[in-house]
């Protein structure tokens, strides 16, 4: 876990990030590249930050600390509706309404970095993933689907095409599911 990031995230709890324009996440993983993404800093704004936490109470904490890391390993990756060389990642978590926790990503090629434009559970959020996946694949762009992912959506022509898939692969908020991967409990169960 990234202590400078986690430090920036509680000073902007408390209100104290002034002195942060941006704060970095870290390197760019190398697979984002792929998808337009720069060879460089990944980084967001401490007043988008602050907007996050003030707008999204159904992300946890514990979810907004560790968030360099769960976008190092997303469920799944794709260009942005816009086209406007933004993209969208499935992180490995669900929010505390059970929804699928989404961050979208754009270049910034002038200051050379890469900026998390927002980070949000995403409503209805297994149905939209999946369009906007077989959107992006229509039009000819590419996409990442982990094992897990791909796994937890229908194949074309199966008995469950029309269903809506399961969340494989995401941990939900009451913390009952187990995974293979290292993937962020969200709440102890109440004993």
């Amino acid at each position: 876990m990234s202590e400078s990031w986690i430090r920036a995230v509680n000073a902007v709890i408390r209100g104290e990030a002034a002195g942060y324009r941006f704060v970095r996440l870290g390197p760019t993983p190398s697979i984002f590249q792929k998808f337009g993404l720069l060879p460089a800093d990944l980084v967001m704004s401490a007043a988008k930050l602050a907007r996050v936490l003030r707008e999204h109470p159904e992300l946890t904490l514990e979810i907004l600390h560790r968030l360099p890391e769960l976008i190092c390993d997303p469920l799944a990756l794709f260009p942005s509706v816009r086209r406007d060389g933004s993209v969208v990642l499935v992180l490995v978590v669900e929010d505390l309404n059970g929804e699928p926790v989404i961050a979208a990503v754009v270049p910034d090629s002038v200051a050379r970095r890469n900026v998390v434009l927002s980070v949000y559970g995403k409503d209805q959020g297994n149905d939209w993933i999946t369009t906007q996946i077989r959107r992006a694949r229509e039009d000819g762009f590419a996409v990442f689907e982990s094992e897990d992912f791909a796994a937890s959506v229908p194949k074309p022509g199966s008995a469950s095409e029309d269903t809506i898939p399961s969340s494989h692969g995401l941990i939900p908020s009451d913390g009952t599911a187990k995974s293979d991967r290292q993937i962020l409990t969200l709440r102890k169960k109440s004993t």
